[in-house]
């Protein structure tokens, strides 16, 4: 008992802590590189050693929670991750116990690496994503069945643990389906802007550290909404907060890989670009501009109104400080405003 729910303990917090880091699912889909993918095979190696330690033996079979990581990894995580991390705990399996059963948890253990991430392929626009995970927890589990029928004569003990191994694992992915839904849910919240569900003013602060620290070299825009004042005197705050989620549901078309927009604060946005050359952004941020100046928007009186948008722009490059970049599109928009608003102005380093 001990050991199931040290099992369950540690899976929890493990996950409780990835989500917590940046939203452990999104990260990866933003950071797709070979360190990150290190960091995440070696994360969840070294937890499934500590489940390894704290496994039921019984007939040198080790009985713990390592199928729930794969499952989980393979439902949330990139198939390459999930793989490279069953064959390689499945490799240091060696150390623990009797090198036949590793052997054959060797062999087991590369016909679910390549088994679960077709699963998830296949199935995930076909079922709801808990019948996924109940489906990769079942398939986890035959070949740990198998292998104990094997080495185990008492096949009422066998049929024993396989009941249990079923119970205790559908019981713990519907719990933990739920615990990293909800977390997810919570942490998205607090970082999602709740009128234009962008990203919001913390999740932007938050991004600019990381850039600071990690020394990138981006594009930075601040976007206003031309009198968008007026807008609110005129017909109403109502009419306002509908301008305002329809502006973000176009920022929201506009988004693409390495583009994040952000609303930082009433009717100001920003807008962080990546791995673009500085033509590439201005472009962006020109074609931005010029579509969103021709379209129409429904207010709350069901009326159609044009919207424009003045956007300053500061390239970010090697050895500036952030702070400065900021400062930079901040002047740029004043002046867009400043010489008529409806344009792009594009400020350099000084």
């Amino acid at each position: 008992m001990v050991s199931l729910l040290a099992n369950i303990g540690i899976i929890f917090l493990a996950f409780y802590f990835y989500l917590r880091s940046k939203l452990g699912i999104l990260a990866y889909q933003e950071n797709r590189k070979i360190s990150y993918f290190i960091k995440c095979v070696f994360a969840e190696v070294l937890l499934g050693m500590i489940l390894l330690s704290f496994s039921i033996v019984i007939m040198d079979i080790r009985f713990d929670f390592r199928f729930l990581l794969f499952c989980f990894s393979a439902k949330y995580l990139d198939w390459k991750i999930t793989s490279s991390s069953i064959v390689l705990l499945a490799i240091l399996r060696f150390f623990w116990g009797s090198i036949d059963i590793a052997q054959t948890n060797l062999l087991a253990s590369i016909v679910i690496a390549v088994t679960l991430p077709l699963l998830v392929h296949y199935t995930k626009d076909k079922m709801s994503d808990l019948s996924q995970l109940l489906i990769l927890v079942t398939i986890s589990i035959i070949p740990t069945i198998l292998i104990t029928n094997h080495v185990i004569a008492d096949k009422s003990l066998v049929l024993t643990i396989g009941l249990m191994l079923f119970a205790c694992g559908y019981a713990a992915t519907f719990i933990m389906y739920h615990f990293i839904t909800d977390l997810y849910s919570l942490i998205a919240f607090a970082n999602t802007d709740d009128l234009t569900t962008l990203k919001n003013g913390r999740t932007f602060n938050a991004k600019l550290l990381e850039i600071e620290r990690n020394m990138q070299s981006v594009t930075v825009a601040m976007i206003d909404v031309d009198y968008f004042k007026d807008y609110n005197d005129r017909y109403g705050h109502d009419s306002g907060d509908a301008l305002l989620k329809q502006l973000g549901q176009a920022f929201h078309d506009f988004s693409k890989p390495g583009i994040d927009f952000y609303r930082i604060g009433g009717d100001e946005f920003a807008v962080i670009i990546h791995h673009s050359s500085h033509a590439e952004a201005e472009t962006f941020l020109v074609a931005l501009q010029e579509k969103l100046s021709q379209w129409d928007f429904s207010i709350a009186s069901g009326e159609s109104v044009g919207v424009s948008i003045s956007i300053g722009v500061a390239h970010r490059d090697d050895g500036e400080k952030l702070k400065k970049t900021l400062s930079r599109a901040d002047v740029a928009l004043y002046k867009a405003k400043k010489d008529g608003r409806n344009k792009v102005t594009l400020y350099f380093p000084s």
